[in-house]
């Protein structure tokens, strides 16, 4: 769904929602103040909704905020800001249902007319907050890479790579809107929010003041419960990201690939180098004319190519690799057979360094000749072109080693041991093909199996995309020849046998 068809479902659903309280409230008061609170409401609701309904996903992209926020502020005045946001980091999760909650809340207490004054303040303040922070995101498109923000000599054109978070995550994975529509949406919207300030009397209210009162409080818990539903018991009850059940990852793999291969150069940009004047033009006139801009006086800024035919997802993203960098994602998703696959982009271990003693000789080498006796004319001859290297033992001596034992986080191996080991032995017993995809490194690898980790085949993998996989640490995904069929939070894991009669279809 487009962000357009969205607000238009909105403004129609807020505009029967006036008529009837016209027909139904005896204290309404103002019709164009009904319709901002419903439209305003009904729009903070539904994107709360979304975001609630993946509150994983809301913390990964506050995540990437703060880490931004990190190397904004590192070099300027403001580096003392620097370890707060390395501090929110660890905290993103939290925060993410904090914010959930309080946007959805406002929703309800806009629509019920919960204490106006305060409602309208606090609506005032979240869009402010949203805006600016839509605006930045928006504006680093023309910071150059290696060029910190606050350093405004240094900007220069537009270009979406230099983002350095591409999308806000307002509406989730449920809409994906650019940044730049983001910040102008939300611009437009501080414009009610600024009438609602100075006529928040005209607000109309359903209810009394305790059942008003009574919706916001249970609204809150029933929202926390929502956010925990979809994250801490269980994965999201609705799956917008493109690795839901059912995508044949392999051929949409494919599709995107010859997609963006196909893409057509549109138009180059040109810099003037004595004016810095920019000129685009399209690119077949360019090559055509190419003459009439040397390399004296233009240089290429950029190059504009065609849309794909198929947007890219993350999926192009995807690659799976053991930990030399052998490349496996072909073979594990052009496997016709049933595979499971464990996924865990966090591998919960503290590394704690130790010094070990080995056994290690040095030898000295000698040089030893092959006398050969030959006669040359009756005379004896020794031929010295012949030897051989001879290594002796000089010396064994005991020397020191340094490695790293890890200290695995007891609820995370214990998931391991209680759920993912038995049915890993039941998979292999019944020649059930079974894989880890992690994000960390083979030490860590070989210290987890050894403290109870699956005796199964690891590979490595980008820690995004494993969290775009599956919303769980670790999850469970059952594949067949490329094709998604199931996924599991590792809490709603069913035996083998469950397993094998629902899904193991010959």
């Amino acid at each position: 769904m487009s962000l357009t068809v969205f607000l238009i479902i909105l403004f129609i659903l807020s505009a029967i929602s006036t008529v009837l309280l016209s027909k139904r409230l005896e204290t309404w008061k103002n019709k164009l103040m009904s319709f901002i609170q419903f439209f305003l409401g009904y729009l903070f609701i539904v994107s709360g909704t979304v975001k609630a309904i993946d509150p994983l996903g809301t913390s990964y992209k506050m995540e990437e905020y703060f880490q931004e926020f990190q190397s904004l502020f590192e070099h300027t005045w403001f580096s003392f800001l620097t370890p707060f946001f390395h501090y929110l980091e660890h905290y993103a999760l939290g925060i993410g249902i904090i914010m959930i909650i309080a946007e959805m809340i406002l929703g309800i207490m806009l629509i019920i007319g919960f204490r106006p004054k305060l409602t309208a303040w606090l609506y005032f303040w979240l869009m402010l907050f949203f805006t600016v922070l839509t605006g930045y995101t928006y504006l680093t498109g023309y910071v150059p890479q290696g060029v910190n923000f606050f350093s405004f000599s240094g900007w220069g054109e537009f270009a979406k790579s230099n983002m350095k978070v591409t999308d806000c995550g307002c509406f989730g994975d449920f809409i994906k809107i650019s940044a730049y529509h983001t910040f102008l949406k939300n611009i437009f919207f501080i414009i009610p929010i600024i009438y609602m300030l100075f006529r928040h009397k005209d607000m109309h209210q359903f209810f009394n003041k305790i059942i008003r009162h009574i919706i916001v409080i249970a609204g809150i818990i029933l929202i926390y419960l929502f956010c925990l539903s979809n994250y801490s018991w269980n994965l999201p009850m609705v799956d917008f990201r493109p690795f839901k059940e059912g995508v044949n990852v392999r051929e949409q793999l494919k599709l995107e690939t010859d997609a963006a291969l196909n893409v057509k150069e549109k138009s180059i940009i040109l810099q003037n180098k004595n004016d810095n004047s920019i000129l685009e033009i399209p690119s077949e006139q360019y090559y055509n004319t190419k003459n009439q801009y040397p390399t004296e006086s233009w240089t290429i800024k950029d190059r504009i190519f065609t849309e794909p035919s198929v947007p890219t997802t993350e999926i192009s993203d995807m690659a799976i690799e053991d930990f030399e960098g052998n490349d496996y994602t072909e073979d594990i998703l052009k496997n016709p057979n049933y595979s499971l696959m464990i996924v865990s982009w966090n591998m919960k271990g503290d590394p704690e360094e130790y010094t070990y003693t080995k056994k290690d000789t040095v030898f000295s080498i000698d040089t030893v000749y092959l006398v050969d006796t030959i006669f040359v004319e009756n005379t004896p001859y020794i031929n010295k072109d012949s030897f051989k290297i001879v290594k002796n033992i000089k010396e064994i001596k005991d020397i020191e080693l340094t490695g790293n034992n890890y200290i695995w986080d007891k609820d995370y191996l214990k998931t391991f041991i209680k759920y993912i080991n038995p049915l890993v032995e039941a998979a292999k017993k019944n020649n059930i093909n079974v894989f880890a995809v992690v994000s960390g490194t083979q030490e860590m690898v070989d210290d987890f199996k050894k403290d109870g980790g699956p005796d199964i085949t690891y590979y490595n993998s980008d820690d995004i995309t494993l969290k775009t996989i599956v919303r769980s640490n670790p999850g469970i995904v059952l594949m067949k020849d490329g094709v998604i069929i199931k996924k599991w939070h590792y809490k709603k894991l069913p035996s083998f046998e469950e397993i094998q009669n629902s899904y193991l279809k010959n």
